[in-house]
């Protein structure tokens, strides 16, 4: 059992294999077993992200949250309105992680990687804290009670316009479960201070198998121009996207490899460059590889980010 993940312009005919399909489009919405997740792609390329099995798929909720699952592998999604205080929303995303853990460990799977799209991530509240701050606050004190060690998910946290929070994730019977951590770079959860005074708990990428199966996948955490803590190559989009894909390479196999996908995320200052990251996308991942989008990334000197699905 595996679980192919592709871009296409249609989506497959049979939909009862179908774990979810990704739109990308402004609005974020669940119809039909096809989460929108509001952005639109900016490369001119109108492409759906498919997530197909082998077998029947079974749908269902659960306090609001959409699930598909297999015997295999699990894929839930939740729709959060953007409204309260900065302390109902941390609450309230609490409140569903502890659903996603609730949800997999029921099935007897373990979650590989949780996405997250955020109104205004950057948002400066009066204590200097942002809503990628919320979001670190809740995440953690939620994972100091699951994770003895450091083997979180991984994770990618892009900013969105709106006024609608968007989570989801995926599960899987795990065969093998490893985190991959990149000696490029520091672990996030072990960032000094001035960089977060919250802790990003998340894993760089994390590698696993599923029972019955000895290939493995790989998901890759949101990686960007950051080396050792630190961000580098300020204001230059050129070299940021060549440093995040020093990093991204630390994980994938790329060469003639059909099996890695990408969402490349760039902030809205920096389309007047698309053509300089288009060029050097294609040119790395080839056509219909990966679909370009535009997002804040959790600093604002930071301009691209990457991340991505691979055979390991």
């Amino acid at each position: 059992m595996s679980i192919n993940i592709f871009l296409s312009d249609k989506l497959p005919e049979e939909r009862n294999k179908l774990l979810t399909a990704i739109s990308f489009n402004k609005k974020i919405d669940y119809t039909n077993n096809i989460l929108s997740v509001g952005m639109s792609a900016i490369n001119g390329k109108n492409l759906y992200e498919i997530w197909e099995v082998k077998d029947k798929v079974d749908r269902s909720t659960y306090n609001n949250i959409d699930v598909s699952r297999n015997k295999y592998c699990l894929f839930g999604s939740i729709i959060i309105d953007n409204k309260g205080s900065y302390e109902e929303i941390r609450l309230e995303i609490q409140k569903k992680y502890l659903d996603f853990f609730k949800i997999s460990n029921e099935n007897g799977m373990r979650i590989v990687k949780i996405w997250h799209y955020l109104p205004e991530l950057l948002k400066a509240y009066p204590d200097k804290k942002t809503n990628y701050s919320l979001l670190c606050e809740s995440r953690e004190e939620i994972y100091r009670n699951f994770y003895k060690n450091s083997d979180y998910p991984a994770a990618t946290v892009i900013g969105i316009e709106g006024n609608k929070i968007l989570i989801y994730f995926l599960a899987a019977s795990c065969e093998t479960y490893e985190v991959i951590e990149n000696e490029r770079q520091v672990s996030s959860y072990n960032y000094p201070q001035n960089i977060f005074s919250e802790k990003p708990m998340f894993s760089r990428a994390v590698s696993f198998s599923f029972k019955d199966n000895i290939q493995k996948k790989i998901m890759i955490s949101g990686t960007a121009s950051i080396k050792g803590y630190e961000s580098v190559h300020e204001s230059d989009v050129a070299k940021q996207l060549d440093e995040a894909l020093k990093n991204y390479k630390t994980f994938a196999k790329l060469e003639s490899n059909p099996s890695n996908i990408c969402r490349v995320y760039l902030t809205k200052y920096q389309t007047e460059n698309l053509s300089i990251v288009t060029k050097k996308l294609e040119n790395f991942f080839g056509t219909n590889q990966y679909i370009l989008l535009q997002g804040d990334i959790c600093r604002s000197e930071l301009l691209i980010e990457i991340e991505g699905v691979s055979n390991a």
